[in-house]
């Protein structure tokens, strides 16, 4: 079994070592960095809403060496160098990724999008100066920083408040062409026209009834479109609603890496997907993503002003117990969403609300 323990003491030491600088903090922020770094442990789909973060970095300082440390699981999504972005893995499980950072150039500025834990490695590496969000519990958490924002009074998506980390007014929108495809091993794809069913989920409360899903593949052959049905690893059980039927589709049961997927993705003629990761993906790839929000909020997790172009389609229906205000242990006013768990929640009405006939009024407005 993987143990934090190693990494954990590891980045204690080095934190010892430069304890005299929560001391003598330096008072200027650097104008001019040379060496920039983003850095946390975010799952893929908060990961990729640091992508307008990525981009604002690389407009306010075209020269400087950029490094992203995120997931190792997520990296090779980021071999093709968006926004000329060094992407480095590294996790709290592998003390090895922590001399990856360590062997970093002098870091000027790191900032730091969701838990603030990850700024005392950013301290620990000898960042001079380390930037996050305000309200991270417990305090601790924040006496390494240097500055600190709070989160808007206003709705934002997390993609822009991510972006707010950086001090530009600009509104920038995503371009596919900033994002290039990466690398991947080939495999077999579904034949042509065929539609995309991301029927995977990490919670039983963001789950589809799996008679929606056999509605929707029959209405798809209807209309003769092939259907591909896949999930993420782990996750292949849900795939065992569709054994017992006579369908001719194609199934990858959680065995595909993220590259493979981008594939998929893209030759798809429109994908639909539970809110996970891979319907943000979609965003980046352009192909029309259909979204079945459960507990979560579709405005903090919905296109906002960088992703406003996408082909990004949610679908969310309002519920009395979407009534939760925090993220990353912070309260926000104005988020409306449900971090309830299995089985605090056994009867998630925000999924039960949604009918096949809400989707299949989106799917007559995109094909």
């Amino acid at each position: 079994m993987h143990s934090r323990t190693p990494f954990r003491l590891i980045q204690f030491l080095f934190i010892l070592f430069r304890l005299h600088r929560l001391i003598f903090k330096p008072k200027n922020k650097p104008s001019n960095p040379k060496n920039i770094l983003v850095i946390h442990q975010l799952f893929l789909g908060d990961t990729l809403m640091t992508t307008y973060l990525l981009s604002k970095l690389r407009i306010k300082f075209p020269k400087a060496n950029i490094f992203n440390a995120i997931p190792e699981a997520f990296t090779d999504l980021y071999s093709s160098s968006p926004y000329n972005v060094k992407t480095i893995g590294f996790s709290v499980f592998n003390w090895k990724s922590f001399l990856r950072l360590l062997k970093l150039p002098k870091i000027d500025i790191a900032f730091v999008p969701g838990d603030n834990r990850y700024g005392w490695t950013a301290f620990a590496i000898g960042a001079k100066w380390i930037v996050g969000h305000e309200g991270d519990r417990p305090k601790y958490k924040n006496w390494c920083f240097n500055e600190l924002i709070p989160y808007p009074d206003n709705p934002e998506s997390l993609s822009d408040i991510f972006s707010d980390l950086v001090e530009d007014n600009n509104k920038i929108s995503f371009s596919k062409e900033d994002w290039l495809q990466p690398k991947f091993d080939k495999f077999e794809l579904p034949s042509s026209d065929y539609v995309l069913f991301h029927v995977g989920c990490k919670s039983k409360l963001k789950s589809w009834d799996s008679e929606n899903w056999k509605f929707l593949i029959k209405y798809f052959k209807n209309k003769n479109f092939n259907v591909a049905i896949s999930c993420g690893p782990n996750e292949s059980d849900i795939l065992k609603f569709f054994d017992s039927e006579n369908y001719d589709i194609s199934f990858y049961p959680g065995n595909l890496n993220l590259c493979q997927m981008w594939e998929l993705m893209k030759n798809a003629k429109l994908i639909i997907s539970l809110d996970n990761g891979i319907a943000h993906l979609g965003k980046i790839i352009g192909t029309p993503t259909i979204c079945l929000y459960g507990p979560a909020s579709d405005i903090l997790y919905g296109k906002g002003d960088f992703f406003k172009y996408s082909s990004f389609y949610p679908i969310i229906k309002k519920i009395e117990c979407r009534n939760q205000n925090r993220i990353f242990k912070r309260d926000v006013k104005w988020i409306q969403t449900c971090e309830r768990l299995y089985p605090s929640c056994s009867n998630p009405k925000c999924m039960k609300a949604i009918n096949v006939e809400d989707v299949i009024k989106v799917v007559e407005k995109i094909i």
